[in-house]
């Protein structure tokens, strides 16, 4: 019989990540709803200082790096799932953004990015399936450098060294 993983801890880690993304847009002053649609997991919306409204659907994903984690700090944006995500937006008149939240546990950070979907091409280098979206710590200078990037960030995070440790 083969070994079966009955841990969820991935998907929770992506509903963390999502609520994070909400947390965020709520202290940035805007009005967020939670979807469950193919291409985005928020939608939000505030009233701009233009007079304009600001409305925005998001997809959000999440990376977790356990411990002494050996695995490159990037992510590949899938062309097919920024489609999907404009295809949402399109059919709601919404601006399309996307949000990667990165937990990394040795640095005890939480970096989230949010970038619009139209300044993917010019943030990240295009691949055979989507974009690269390097954060070592060689590119994270640049990502904060960049007016297109926009980056919260949770330092020194502190899991409880008790009796739940």
């Amino acid at each position: 019989m083969p070994k079966v993983n009955p841990s969820r801890a991935a998907k929770q880690i992506g509903d963390f990540g999502e609520a994070l993304v909400n947390y965020d847009f709520i202290r940035k002053g805007y009005e967020v709803a939670v979807v469950d649609h193919v291409g985005a997991d928020l939608i939000c919306s505030k009233d701009g200082t233009d007079g304009t409204k600001k409305r925005y659907a998001i997809s959000v994903k999440t990376r977790r790096f356990k411990n002494a984690s050996d695995e490159s700090r990037m992510y590949n944006i899938e062309s097919a799932h920024l489609d999907k995500l404009r295809y949402f937006s399109d059919s709601f008149g919404l601006e399309p953004l996307f949000s990667l939240l990165v937990c990394i546990s040795d640095d005890k950070k939480l970096i989230l990015f949010t970038v619009r979907v139209v300044d993917i091409p010019s943030c990240f280098r295009k691949t055979k399936a989507g974009y690269s979206f390097r954060f070592s710590d060689k590119h994270l200078v640049s990502l904060k450098n960049d007016p297109n990037i926009s980056i919260s960030l949770w330092e020194n995070e502190v899991i409880g060294n008790d009796i739940f440790a």
